[in-house]
């Protein structure tokens, strides 16, 4: 996305590792200080789906996704193959989406017939899209870069005659059912109230919040976005929220900078996903600031951050490899020609320091990365 044509491409790829959180005027590491530093993770995140689907559909319930004995057995002696085609696989919730999606399919004897990695770029992506048509699988499973520029493209595949299961968002002028089955993400309206609840803790009365928006027509940024601002104005209505954009990625660290200097009351900052988060940091290191930042996503970078007591303070975070789990129960139950749930949406997953280890086993499914433990050995902050 460095230049406008490809700016929707990054947006979306960057869109699914979100939220960054705002710090204290506190020392990081100062778990004594920390406002966080007893309070239950559970606590932060609402018990129902907080926002909506594309369209303002509801989320339907992952029971019915499951299957029968007797489903299971026609579906294995299907041998389904099944193309996969992402926006990207260079994070971790493009990697662990691909393993859900290929854990599932192998215990329903389903074959995936290829990944596509277009690296954040429309072109590719369409290319990708039409190659693996040309394949002939069953189903496609697809996270658009650019839900405008890669609409054509993914139309071609219910045209086909191919089940298409969506990531995240829908292309423009696609129709359910006819053009896709299915939709799962995670609930964003949800993850952007918990980095909101988060970050509440660490701004005085009256005190004022930036947000590093990703400032192009985005579904999912700008449901984190929604679910920040909006808890914000039912819960803390005496913040002032302060909004700048950026729309590269890339630049997100130039945006922040100026916008904190522009900005000197601003007490803490949040932004829709972890690459911005870091980038915000940066930009108030250099500035010789420390302030509290919260985001959406858990990524090896901000956890570390976090443990060590950085200014990164928490998340609203996905849960990718169980959002694979599903898109790949969505696919089969579409190829069994039984109705699936328009959107699937997956509660956010609270992160903060007292139980980052814990939420990583449970975001990813396995166990956290060496340097992060590390991080907590060190760090008696992350446990409670």
């Amino acid at each position: 996305m460095k230049t406008s044509a490809n700016v929707a491409a990054i947006v979306f790829a960057a869109s699914l590792a979100f939220l960054t959180g705002c710090g204290s005027a506190s020392p990081a590491g100062s778990s004594e200080e920390d406002p966080l530093k007893n309070t239950d993770a559970a606590n932060l995140v609402s018990n129902e789906i907080v926002g909506r689907g594309p369209g303002g559909v509801k989320s339907g319930d992952l029971a019915e996704l499951e299957l029968t004995p007797d489903e299971v057995a026609e579906a294995k002696a299907a041998k389904y193959k099944v193309g996969i085609v992402m926006q990207t696989m260079n994070v971790e919730w493009s990697t662990e989406q691909v393993r859900g999606i290929t854990d599932r399919l192998k215990e329903l004897d389903a074959e995936v017939v290829g990944v596509i990695d277009p690296d954040y770029n429309v072109e590719k992506q369409i290319a990708g899209i039409e190659n693996m048509i040309q394949k002939k699988p069953d189903a496609i499973l697809s996270i658009p870069v650019d839900d405008t520029a890669t609409a054509e493209a993914y139309k071609k595949i219910g045209a086909a005659g191919i089940k298409l299961i969506l990531m995240d968002n829908v292309p423009k002028g696609l129709s359910h059912p006819t053009d896709y089955q299915s939709i799962v993400s995670s609930d964003n309206q949800g993850n952007g109230a918990v980095a909101a609840k988060a970050l509440a803790e660490y701004i005085p009365d009256g005190g004022t919040v930036g947000v590093l928006d990703f400032g192009v027509d985005f579904f999912v940024t700008k449901e984190r976005k929604n679910g920040f601002v909006n808890w914000m104005k039912e819960n803390r209505p005496d913040i002032v929220v302060k909004v700048a954009e950026f729309l590269d990625p890339a630049k997100a660290g130039d945006t922040a900078s100026n916008f904190l200097t522009a900005n000197p009351d601003v007490k803490g900052m949040f932004t829709e996903w972890e690459v911005p988060a870091m980038a915000i940091e940066s930009a108030l290191r250099n500035q010789g600031k420390n302030l509290p930042i919260t985001s959406v996503n858990i990524a090896s970078d901000v956890a570390i951050d976090l443990a060590n007591g950085g200014m990164i303070k928490g998340f609203g975070a996905q849960v990718p490899y169980d959002q694979g789990v599903a898109e790949a129960s969505a696919a089969v139950n579409a190829l069994l020609g039984k109705p699936v749930p328009q959107w699937i949406a997956f509660k956010s997953v609270p992160v903060i320091r007292n139980n980052v280890l814990d939420a990583w086993k449970q975001v990813y499914r396995q166990d956290p990365p060496a340097e992060l433990v590390k991080a907590c050995e060190d760090n008696d902050a992350c446990k409670k």
